[in-house]
Parts: C-alpha cells; structure tokens; sequence
C-alpha cells in the first residue's frame, strides 16, 4: 500500500484503478481499503481519503527502504509536489545519513537587511553620532533576497528534531544575521524558524523581526531567547503588557544592541525607558515613541519614577549610545529632564540623541550636563528652536564634545 502510495504521487496521479489493487492481499485491503475512497468513472477508481494520507504512506516506503533512500530523497527535493512527503521522510528518519548535510550547507547565504545607501555628508554626519549609522528608519529597499529564506530546510529541520543540521545551516548564513522584516510566515513557520536558531549553537549578530501587532506570539516568545547581540523591531499599538512581556531579562537578556519603535498604543515614556535600560548588557539603544496615549498616573508615583529612571541611567555602566524619538500630543518634559540629568553623571554614555516636540526644557540643564559630564563625545538635541530654554547661556564645557547638534527641525530622524 506504500510502495503504491509512493509511485502515484511520483507520478502525480491521486487516483487509482481497481486493478493496481488487486495485487494487495486480502489483509492489506482489510486493514489499510478504509483510507480511501471509491468512486465510479468510467470504471471502479480509489482515491484516499486526504492527499497527506497519501503523502505519509508514501515517506514510510521511502524511510523503510535504506538502500534507496538518500537517492530517493535526492530526487524529489527540488519537487514542490513532493514537499510535505520530504518532511514526513525527515520526521521518520531524523535525516541522521551524513549525506543530507549537504541540502544545509548552503553557500553565503544572504538573509540580512538590505538598505538604502548613505553618500557623502549624511554618511560623515551620522557616523559622528551612531556607531551602526546604516540603521535608520524606514529605510529598507526590496530585495530578492528575501525570497532566499529557505522554508522547506527550515520545515525538514523541525519534523527530523537534528540539531546538528541546524547548527549546519546557520553557519551557512551571513554574518548570522537575519530580517525577517518583510518575509511572511506561518505560525509553523516561525516554530520551525525558532527551533532551528535556538539549536544553532551561534550567537546572532543581528536579527530583525517583522512587526509585531498587539501581542507577541509564542513563536516570537521562543525566537527570542536565543543568543542574539541585536534586536530591531516595530511594536504596532502596543500595551504595557505586551512591552513588559518583551522586556523580560529572560528573553532579552543577550541584547546588547536595541532598535525598537513603538507605533500608537498605550503607555507611559518614562516605565518604557526603565525597562529597556533595565536589559543587563545593552550598549545601544535607539526608542521611537510615535503618538502614544499616554496612561494616567499619580503624580507622586510618576515623579518617584521619573527620579528613578534618572538614577538608573546615572549608574548604568554598559550603556554606551542612546537616542530618544518622541512624537506626539503630551509633553514629557519630566523623562526628557531625568534622561539629561542622568546622562550627565553618567561614566559610559558617548552619544546622546534626543529628538521631539516638548515644553521648554528647564533652566540649567543643558549647562549641567555639558560642564558636569566627561565621556559625552556627540550631543544632538534635535528640538525646535523655540523650546531650548530661553536663559540657555553655555559659558563652560567639560564633556569632551567631538560633535554637538542643538536645534533643528524636531520631525528629522
């Protein structure tokens, strides 16, 4: 029944005539005549009940015929009708022949992000401020390459549980580093995705996911407890539960470097930044607030936060790079004061971006933080013109500025 499994779909024939039949013995029929079905045209046909009945019947004469079975395998691979038939082989056989390595390691394989190309003054301007001055918003050009994501490696990875696969196809891949920015996947997809990077064995220098819609999938859960240096993400009207649920130590606990934006949704400035500067090895951070609704907190309570998140910078002694991008209706004047303030006392801190609307800052501030602080290499406090304080008076600087950027247009990136 296999073996007759198996040469139909090679065939890519579902259906078969009663004399293919009378060739099985009475058992045969007895035990295996219920997976199918019969019909009448022309003469007496049989076809199964579901074409992964077939499939599966079809791996099983595969699996069960050793001497064949790699050549089989080999045939059909590049075969999409035989795709699902590959995967229950892999589950069947655990893929443990040396001689399936070779469908995994793949040549330079490149899955990174392709972006735009910087030229001229804004590749000097940038490279001042930004030690990766190639990430910025929005800016990802289309590419071949994304269809190179090789889903059925992946699939074949997860039905055969072979980790020493998986750790062949990653060292197959760039620079370990992966965009999943515009690639769509199944929610097996991601399983099998998440399955294969967390038993690679690598630490992945860069990963970007596509973005994340209100919650965060279990599949995206498991992905991102692997051993990766960078994250970089969109969180489309996210909740303070689905941030809190992401930033948890344990998931993120390899970061070192974060690029995250966060589109509408519903949360307060000054508990997200806590969070993300809670992360124990994070060097970088670049956090985009695009119009939030702004929860409602008690005035005691915000202000104890806002002088925690003020001390929590203070200390800090990973954090080497930070940029803060708000848009939006509510001023947060008080995380803007915390942030500068414990910027100025900080000991690791070389690049500070701030770019917003927000009520004039309060007197003093900026004068603090250029003559108290003595690591700050780049400042760019990109506001309006008409919101820096109005007594601003630098009369000393101590901070061993390279480059400073104070005004500006506030919707620049």
């Amino acid at each position: 029944m296999c073996q007759l499994a198996y040469t139909n779909l090679a065939n890519t024939r579902m259906t078969f005539s009663s004399h293919q039949l009378q060739s099985l013995s009475e058992a045969v029929k007895e035990d295996y005549l219920g997976l199918m079905t019969r019909f009448t045209e022309y003469d007496e046909k049989y076809h199964f009940l579901h074409l992964s009945i077939q499939e599966f019947l079809g791996a099983w004469w595969i699996a069960k015929h050793e001497k064949k079975r790699e050549e089989v395998f080999k045939d059909h691979f590049d075969d999409d009708h035989f795709r699902m038939c590959l995967r229950f082989v892999a589950g069947l056989t655990h893929l443990e022949h040396q001689s399936y390595q070779q469908y995994f390691n793949k040549q330079e394989l490149d899955l990174q992000c392709k972006r735009k190309r910087l030229f001229g003054f804004k590749t000097c301007h940038l490279s001042y401020f930004y030690q990766n001055p190639e990430i910025r918003r929005r800016d990802h050009i289309r590419s071949d390459d994304i269809d190179n994501v090789p889903i059925l490696l992946l699939q074949l990875l997860y039905e055969s549980q072979d980790t020493t696969l998986c750790q062949v196809l990653s060292q197959s891949i760039n620079n370990h580093s992966l965009c999943l920015d515009r690639v769509s996947l199944s929610l097996f997809d991601w399983l099998c995705l998440s399955y294969c990077i967390n038993n690679s064995n690598t630490t992945w220098n860069h990963l970007h996911l596509g973005p994340v819609y209100n919650e965060l999938s279990p599949e995206h859960t498991i992905l991102l407890q692997t051993q990766c240096k960078g994250l970089e993400v969109v969180l489309s009207f996210p909740t303070d539960e689905l941030i809190h649920k992401l930033l948890q130590s344990s998931l993120l606990y390899n970061i070192q470097e974060c690029y995250c934006e966060l589109s509408e949704g519903q949360y307060v400035p000054c508990l997200i930044l806590l969070q993300f500067l809670n992360l124990p090895q994070l060097k970088i951070l670049h956090l985009r607030m695009y119009c939030p609704t702004i929860l409602t907190v008690d005035n005691t309570y915000y202000t104890d936060k806002c002088t925690e998140l003020e001390k929590c910078i203070e200390i800090n002694s990973t954090l080497q790079e930070m940029k803060i991008e708000y848009r939006g209706e509510n001023e947060i004047t008080s995380t803007i004061k915390s942030v500068i303030r414990g910027v100025t006392r900080n000991k690791t801190i070389t690049s500070l971006t701030i770019v917003g609307p927000s009520p004039p800052l309060p007197d003093g501030v900026l004068e603090q933080l250029l003559k108290d602080n003595n690591t700050l290499q780049a400042l760019s406090l990109n506001i309006p013109d008409g919101l820096l304080p109005s007594s601003l008076n630098i009369v000393e600087v101590n901070t061993p500025l390279t480059t400073l950027e104070i005004g500006g247009r506030w919707w620049r990136s």
